[in-house]
């Protein structure tokens, strides 16, 4: 609740002065970042280490407790003093082959054709090792035992040397890992294939590999009292606006848990308005996606252990686009974003309009429709809103089975369990079979709303809909959508509008949501995220082909 109360959302007047100031330099930028620091460990193991190697090792195992999984190896350098070294690291967590290699080899084996005379003391001999004998890339210094400890939870190896205030953290983090395969559940026909796994390191090279920019930032941080999970926060300097940025980086620096285990944690953490069913920041498991943001001057959230990115800001025209929409030719993706478009009104709205209108609007069915309606029910001991409720209650657990279960199954039961209970309602007479067409058109119309989220906000706002036609008829309808449409209008992700472009209304931002206007048409960037560039393309090359054959034409015509 505390977090809650410190917590404050982008002022709107800190908005409208930042679209009146001039872009300040990325540099600028730079310096008013600040990454949030891991959080710190209690202050009485924030000790300094001595130049005594058994205290240094005590005061560490009293730290980290009788753990069988940490290893303690204690060796002597082969220099001309033969300096007692310890090296701890977790089993299972650092590359075995690679510490051999590069560092007992180094040490034990080879240091005494190079080490001179003056190495064998602590201070000398740790400046030699630390820059003569050892082969690894990342090697770092630390000197408080809550900077070990933190080293070694974080699957990093530690190099205590005698006689030498300082320990070496050296990078050989390795451990079993899911590869690249392609995204679960953004699947495409046409595009890339490759998705982020639980490794948030190679899901930031996956998104380095598509932007070759100087200007991509990556800034590396920790949270969470005890998981210390890392993650990055990604952003293009030159395009994101700088009070999004520094608006994301406040918002995780006021997170103080215990535990954070997934991105789901922080999207919690980090929304604007946690009571609303809407999400206000999207997930992708997609490179392609979050580097087509990064782009927009939107910012990517990755953590570590999930593949799933966060990306902010997120307003609806961010949810319904599927990946594959900006593969294809603009005409085709517009067709099919005005089937999905329909898919959702159908998915909210079909089953609440079919018992407004047989409950209380039969003068608008027409006679023979109705005539079939009637029939159909006759003998339904339920009235139409029990009906309605009973079938979509039905099939929530149905669809909820079928996610339990193993994946060879699923399907199956999914289908024929469908068909058997539809069968077999309509055959006791629960049900009419028209009440069965709704509610499988409404599920199909859930299935193709491309975000999971959205799919299932509105299959919660879907049951009080049905309710209040029950009750009040289309009036009770029209009057939830007004509730709804008050409620996103409300809305704030970051400080952005929820239904930019459309409310406020952006004419070169509409034409990327319902439709999809051609790529040469879209020109400039969605200017509801403010980017400090504008201008994507300064001059679209179909533009410039026109323009050639007009001049070809014309000097055609003149000879």
């Amino acid at each position: 609740m505390s977090r809650r109360k410190t917590r404050k959302p982008l002022p709107i007047s800190r908005l409208a002065e930042a679209r009146g100031k001039e872009p300040q330099k990325p540099q600028d930028v730079e310096d008013d970042l600040k990454v949030p620091p891991p959080q710190p460990l209690e202050d009485q193991h924030d000790q300094p280490l001595s130049i005594d190697l058994d205290e240094n090792i005590e005061l560490l195992k009293q730290r980290v407790g009788a753990s069988d999984d940490i290893v303690f190896r204690n060796f002597k350098i082969n220099n001309a003093g033969e300096l007692n070294a310890t090296l701890v690291f977790v089993d299972g967590l650092v590359n075995k082959d690679q510490l051999q290699r590069d560092l007992m080899g180094s040490l034990m084996l080879f240091a005494r054709q190079t080490c001179r005379a003056e190495w064998s003391t602590g201070t000398h001999g740790y400046d030699a090792i630390k820059n003569h004998l050892l082969t690894l890339i990342e090697l770092k210094d630390v000197t408080t035992i809550r900077q070990c400890v933190e080293a070694v939870t974080a699957a990093d190896a530690l190099l205590f040397i005698d006689g030498s205030k300082k320990a070496l953290v050296l990078g050989a983090k390795s451990w079993e890992h899911r590869g690249i395969s392609e995204p679960g559940t953004e699947q495409v026909v046409r595009g890339p294939r490759d998705g982020f796994n639980e490794l948030f390191k190679s899901n930031v090279a996956l998104v380095r590999r598509r932007i070759k920019s100087p200007y991509l930032r990556v800034k590396y941080a920790r949270i969470g009292r005890r998981t210390q999970t890392d993650m990055a926060i990604m952003y293009e300097e030159n395009i994101a606006n700088p009070s999004i940025v520094k608006e994301t980086f406040r918002r995780l620096s006021l997170i103080d848990v215990d535990a954070i285990l997934d991105s789901g944690y922080i999207e919690q953490y980090i929304e604007d308005n946690p009571y609303s069913p809407f999400p206000q920041v999207q997930f992708t498991e997609r490179p392609d996606r979050v580097a087509a943001a990064l782009l927009e001057g939107r910012v990517a959230i990755l953590v570590d252990g999930t593949p799933f990115a966060l990306l902010v800001p997120a307003v609806m025209s961010n949810f319904l686009p599927s990946p594959e929409d900006y593969y294809e030719r603009w005409i085709l993706t517009s067709a099919t974003r005005l089937v999905r478009t329909l898919s959702i009104i159908i998915a909210i709205l079909l089953p609440a309009l079919y018992v407004a209108i047989v409950t209380f609007h039969q003068e608008m069915i027409p006679t023979r429709l109705a005539i079939a309606i009637a029939s159909s029910r006759e003998g339904v001991p339920f009235s139409a809103v029990v009906e309605a409720l009973l079938m979509e209650i039905t099939f929530e657990l149905l669809r909820e089975g079928t996610i339990r279960v193993p994946g060879t199954i699923g399907s199956t039961i999914g289908i024929v369990g469908g068909i058997i209970i539809g069968q077999a309602a309509v055959s006791a007479g629960l049900v009419s079979p028209l009440m069965i067409i709704i509610v499988a058109l409404t599920a199909i119309g859930s299935f193709a709303i491309p975000a999971f989220n959205v799919g299932l906000s509105l299959r919660l706002l879907r049951f009080p809909l049905i309710a209040l036609a029950g009750s009040f008829g289309l009036y009770g309808v029209f009057s939830g959508i007004i509730l709804i449409m008050l409620h996103v209008v409300s809305l704030r992700s970051f400080g952005v509008p929820y239904l930019a472009p459309v409310a406020p209304s952006n004419l070169s931002g509409m034409l990327d949501t319902v439709i999809r206007g051609p790529l040469w048409a879209l020109s400039r960037r969605p200017k509801m995220f403010r980017p400090r560039q504008k201008q994507r393309i300064d001059k679209p090359a179909f533009i410039q082909h026109q323009q050639e054959k007009g001049r070809d034409d014309n000097a055609e015509g003149n000879s």
